[in-house]
C-alpha cells in the first residue's frame, strides 16, 4: 500500500510551499521520522519527516519550486516492484487545471461583460471572440518568490508582477518589498507629505562632547542620529528588525545599518546593503546643504541639516505606508531625542 507524501501548509493562510531541496532519490529506503525534503516557510527552511518506512518513489515535485499546499509531491510504498497506486506530475496537473479553468470561465458570462480571474503569474487580454490570448514573453511563467513576500504583497494587494516588468532579478525576496510598493503606487500614487521641525542643537553638541570625553571614546553625531532614529521607528512600526539606509558626508556616501538602536553607541556598526529599509537618512550637516531633492528610493525618509544654531529635521513620506498622524508623532519622537538625547540613556 502506498502512502502519499503531500506539501505540507507550515504557516497561516499559506497556499504554496516552496520545496528547497528532496534529501532521499527516488527508490531509496527510509525509516519513519528521516527526513524526505526541506520546504521554505515564511521564516526559515524546515524538514519534513518520512510517516512511515519504506522506500521513496514517485517524487512528481522538483526542486526549487512553489508546490499548492496538500498536492501530492511523491509516495512511500512498502515495496518498489510493487506500487499500488501513482501520481500525476505536478506539471501535467497544473496544465490540466487551467484548461478546466479556462473553459469554464468562457462558459460564464453575459451580453455585457465578461470577468476572468488570473494570478499574478500572467495577465491574458481577451479578443473579440472571446479566445484567450497567450501571455508575452515578458509576463509568461510562474513567478519565483519567497513565501514571506509572498504573504506580504497579499497582505498590501501588491501584485508580483511589477517586479519582473521592472527587470528585478527572481527569486523575489522580502528585501524587494520597498521597490514593489514604489512600483505598484507609481500609477496612481497620491503627493509625498513632508513636514519639518526646528531644535535647538546646543544640548546634542553638549552631549557629543561629554560622552566622547568623558568615555574617551570617538562617537559620531552619525552614530546618535541613527540609533535614535532607529529606536523612534521601532517604537511607531514595533517591528524585529528596522534597516536604515543612511547617507552623509561631502559625497553623500551611503552605509548601511542594522537595529542599531540594539547597541551601545560605539558598538554601532555598518551592515551589508541586502536588507530591507525602513527608512532612509540623508545627514546634510557635514555640508552646506538645508535640502536635497532626487531619486526617491524609500518610503521615509529623514533630512538632518544645520540652520543656524538648530537642527532642521525634515520627514518626507509616502502616505501609502505611512499616515499623516503616524508620521508628525513619528517626527516628534525623533526630534524629542535629538533635542534632550540625555534622557534616552538614563
Amino acid at each position: 500500500m502506498a502512502h502519499e507524501i503531500i506539501m505540507p501548509a507550515l504557516g497561516m493562510a499559506q497556499e504554496t510551499g516552496r520545496l528547497v531541496a528532496w534529501l532521499k532519490s527516488e527508490g531509496d529506503a527510509v525509516k519513519k521520522g528521516e527526513p524526505l525534503m526541506e520546504v521554505e516557510t515564511d521564516k526559515s527552511t524546515m524538514e519534513v519527516e518520512a510517516p512511515k518506512d519504506g522506500f521513496l518513489a514517485n517524487i512528481s515535485a522538483a526542486e526549487n519550486t512553489d508546490i499548492p499546499v496538500g498536492e501530492v509531491v511523491a509516495l512511500i510504498v512498502e515495496n518498489l516492484d510493487d506500487e499500488s497506486s501513482k501520481i500525476q506530475p505536478i506539471s501535467s496537473k497544473t496544465i490540466k487545471n487551467n484548461e478546466e479553468k479556462e473553459q469554464i470561465g468562457s462558459n460564464i458570462e453575459t451580453a455585457s461583460n465578461k470577468e476572468e480571474i488570473f494570478s499574478d503569474s500572467s495577465t491574458p487580454s481577451i479578443s473579440s471572440d472571446k479566445e484567450i490570448i497567450k501571455p508575452s514573453a515578458t509576463t509568461e511563467g510562474k513567478i519565483l518568490a519567497s513565501p514571506k513576500l509572498r504573504s506580504l504583497a497579499a497582505k498590501e494587494q501588491l501584485s508580483l508582477i511589477k517586479l519582473r516588468q521592472a527587470g528585478h532579478k527572481e527569486p523575489f525576496k522580502v528585501a524587494d518589498l520597498p521597490a514593489l510598493r514604489q512600483l505598484s503606487s507609481q500609477s496612481n500614487m497620491p503627493l509625498r507629505n513632508n513636514a519639518t521641525s526646528l531644535i535647538n542643537k546646543s544640548s546634542f553638541m553638549i552631549f557629543l562632547l561629554e560622552i566622547n570625553s568623558a568615555a574617551k571614546l570617538e562617537i559620531s553625531s552619525e552614530l546618535v542620529f541613527v540609533s535614535f532614529i532607529s529606536s523612534s521607528l521601532r517604537l511607531l512600526f514595533n517591528e524585529e528588525n528596522i534597516g536604515i539606509h543612511y547617507k552623509s558626508g561631502s559625497d553623500l556616501q551611503s552605509i548601511f545599518y542594522q537595529d542599531p538602536d540594539k547597541y551601545q553607541l560605539e558598538n554601532i556598526t555598518p551592515h551589508d546593503a541586502d536588507i530591507q529599509i525602513t527608512a532612509e537618512v540623508c545627514d546634510l550637516t557635514s555640508t552646506d546643504l538645508i535640502q536635497l531633492s532626487g531619486e526617491i528610493n524609500s518610503d521615509i525618509i529623514f533630512t538632518i541639516s544645520n540652520f543656524s544654531e538648530q537642527f532642521l529635521i525634515s520627514l518626507d513620506w509616502q502616505p501609502n505606508r505611512i499616515s499623516q498622524e503616524n508620521a508628525l508623532v513619528l517626527l516628534r519622537d525623533v526630534s524629542s531625542r535629538i533635542k534632550s538625547p540625555l534622557k534616552q540613556l538614563l
